[in-house]
């Protein structure tokens, strides 16, 4: 048995290492090259089936046949591991092109083989679906007809399909997703994948999963009923903290105000529409970015970011040289220069728009060459309106000022109104942009459902918007859990605070922007948002296990060991409680991602970099759930060290993989 469990162990730790060094190795050469030389290779194959093998003979070993829970829990990852070995042995994979018009019957699978199907394939048409209003796609759509093929490769009875994005074409145990297009619309590449077993293995081992989680989670013969009856029992000084940030607009040069427009015109004229990001929103969000980028904050010298923006517009010269020539901050000097050269080229004034057909084109004020379909008098306005606003401001005249924003909102009504966002949603976002722009944002519940409305979509798309879920998920854990665990209500607010400031250190991910088509599935918020409660937990773990270890050093310096020591065997039964959670969350987020790909690529597992570093982290924090067979566990000071060190995994999954290891993953 001994020997067993260092085969065990020694296997374990081998695969995650291989794991780990596959994905450095992909940076540097390519993902095919470590597809065949480490992933598909027979070797690693071979370490996952002795791994298997090995823990189900630990297993009868152990009669652990005889705890259901725990029985059905490693079961399903043996049939997940049998499934993906029959993909690995039996599924075919490849891309097939289609042109308007022409009837295709073969594709070519990985190793440039053609690969006849029982049917024709037949591009109809290729559409690109534009947000209303805009020129960012939506979605990507093939309308494809097909017809099945007899022996003498006949065509008989057919039909036809729709693949798009989130969309699988599905005939006959083939399933054909959208990979890409040509730049003139007439042809595509669907990606192919025929899989009629694997996938339905590995299905049943997601099924087996799940009900093995709800049957461990309800238990009764499980350590999660005496972890929480010590848990509950910890009782510590609470610990209090401020926080305090301010901007130092004193170190600018002092602008002239008669370089200033009045702050009503500047805060009409934020509610006027602009395409801004690939979206229509108030001119007052450009303002804020702008803003921000520029000067460091949201305001500067007491002026709105409303009033800056304007004025810029106005007032160039002046304003140049108090943010940028005289800026004492020298980081970032070129980005802010960059950003000023947008908005010089127009690229943040795009305010009026036209409908040509079925598109919206958006235009920015000034001499730019117009579409000849745009009637003289309203060319003349996108010209000139801007040019009238400019002589208003200038020579005092604030109520003709003011008739002339009133004037460009009706222009936008009377153009495109049908997709412009209503009075409610604008005032929305313009409080949003308040929001958003304090330091500490104590409104993280505010700001979740402004950007969801706003953006209508579920807020976890990218970094800011997860680290802020985070920060919330870690709030809403602290209200639920500090009556019962004190010690939470000093911990979670920290782990939360660094949270914010990572969202914070964002930047551009504060931005409002469309979702890309990839990312229109209901399956991406239930992925991100049970991936994120564990790593949520994990945080507080790691919080945990630093206290803890603090505890015990003192302990030893001061040999005050009886009080310690019972704080300590609280702390250790609350971080161990957490783990069960936070390991299932981190599971069944990591098979909601496989699900997801599957019905969107066409495959549920392709060892990018991030789901690699999430397998790995996942295995990290599975070791110590097995402390009834790992003894070194039992010990305190051993199992928070473990905890404090396995967050590292945590933090490579997160960050190292966006900023170093890129993948298709590189966005969230």
């Amino acid at each position: 048995m001994k020997l067993n469990k260092i085969i065990i162990f020694t296997l374990y730790t081998l695969i995650i290492a291989c794991i780990g060094f596959a994905t450095v190795i992909e940076k540097y050469r390519d993902t095919l090259f470590v597809s065949e030389h480490i992933y598909g290779a027979w070797w690693f194959t071979a370490l996952w089936a002795v791994l298997t093998v090995a823990s189900l003979s630990y297993i009868m070993q152990q009669r652990l046949y005889k705890r259901v829970a725990v029985m059905l829990l490693h079961l399903s990852f043996v049939v997940i591991l049998v499934g993906a070995l029959t993909t690995h042995l039996f599924a075919q994979r490849g891309t097939m092109r289609l042109w308007e018009g022409v009837t295709e019957s073969t594709f070519v699978d990985k190793d440039n083989k053609v690969i006849h199907l029982p049917f024709a394939l037949t591009l109809k048409e290729f559409r690109i679906i534009n947000y209303p209003g805009t020129d960012a796609p939506l979605d990507y759509q093939s309308h494809i007809g097909f017809k099945r093929l007899d022996s003498d490769s006949k065509a008989s009875d057919g039909g036809q399909m729709l693949v798009s994005m989130n969309n699988i074409g599905y005939l006959d145990h083939y399933r054909f997703f959208q990979q890409s297009y040509n730049s003139d619309g007439k042809g595509v590449t669907l990606g192919v994948s025929y899989d009629p077993y694997g996938i339905g293995i590995t299905y049943f081992g997601y099924l087996l999963l799940l009900v093995g989680i709800i049957a461990t989670l309800l238990s009764r013969h499980t350590q999660m009923r005496s972890l929480y009856r010590k848990a509950i029992a910890v009782a510590v000084l609470l610990v209090s903290f401020s926080v305090s940030a301010g901007a130092e607009n004193s170190q600018f040069s002092v602008l002239n105000p008669q370089f200033v427009i009045d702050k009503d015109i500047a805060q009409r004229m934020g509610t006027v529409n602009v395409l801004y990001n690939n979206r229509i929103c108030p001119l007052n969000t450009v303002a804020t970015d702008f803003t921000m980028k520029v000067a460091g904050s949201a305001s500067w010298q007491g002026y709105s970011a409303d009033q800056v923006f304007l004025s810029w517009m106005i007032y160039y010269m002046p304003w140049e040289e108090a943010l940028l020539t005289n800026n004492p901050k020298k980081k970032g000097a070129e980005e802010r220069k960059a950003i000023v050269e947008m908005f010089y080229h127009g690229q943040f004034t795009k305010i009026f728009p036209y409908r040509i057909g079925h598109d919206v084109n958006w235009y920015s004020p000034g001499g730019q060459v117009l579409p000849r379909e745009i009637p003289v008098k309203e060319q003349f306005f996108i010209k000139q309106s801007m040019d009238f606003l400019t002589e208003a401001i200038v020579t005092g005249q604030k109520d003709r000022a003011l008739e002339i924003i009133e004037k460009i909102r009706l222009f936008q009504h009377e153009m495109v109104g049908d997709v412009l966002p209503s009075d409610n949603k604008t005032e929305a976002e313009i409080f949003y942009n308040k929001l958003r722009s304090i330091k500490f944002p104590v409104l993280i519940t505010a700001q979740l459902g402004l950007r969801w409305w706003l953006s209508g979509h579920i807020p976890l798309s990218n970094g800011y918007e997860t680290m802020l879920f985070m920060a919330w998920v870690l709030l809403v854990l602290t209200a639920v859990l500090f009556r019962k665990v004190r010690i939470i209500l000093w911990i979670g607010p920290l782990a939360a605070l660094c949270c914010l400031l990572v969202a914070m250190m964002a930047g551009s991910g504060s931005d409002i922007t469309p979702l890309v088509p990839v990312l229109q599935s209901p399956l991406l918020s239930a992925h991100v948002m049970t991936v994120m409660c564990a790593y949520s937990l994990f945080i507080i773990q790691m919080i945990l296990g630093i206290y803890t270890l603090i505890l015990i050093k003192k302990s030893h310096l001061k040999n005050h060991t009886s009080d310690i020591s019972h704080q300590t065997s609280k702390f250790t039964a609350l971080s161990q409680l957490l783990l069960y959670p936070a390991v299932f969350l981190l599971t069944i987020g990591i098979f909601l991602g496989a699900v997801w790909a599957n019905v969107s690529w066409g495959n549920y597992w392709s060892w990018d970099p991030k789901e690699s570093w999430a397998l790995i982290t996942l295995m990290v924090y599975a070791v110590p759930l097995h402390k009834a067979s790992i003894g070194r566990f039992n010990s305190p000071t051993f199992y928070h060290a473990y905890m404090v060190v396995a967050f590292l995994a945590v933090l490579i999954t997160y960050f190292g993989v966006n900023f170093l290891l890129g993948g298709m993953h590189s966005y969230a």
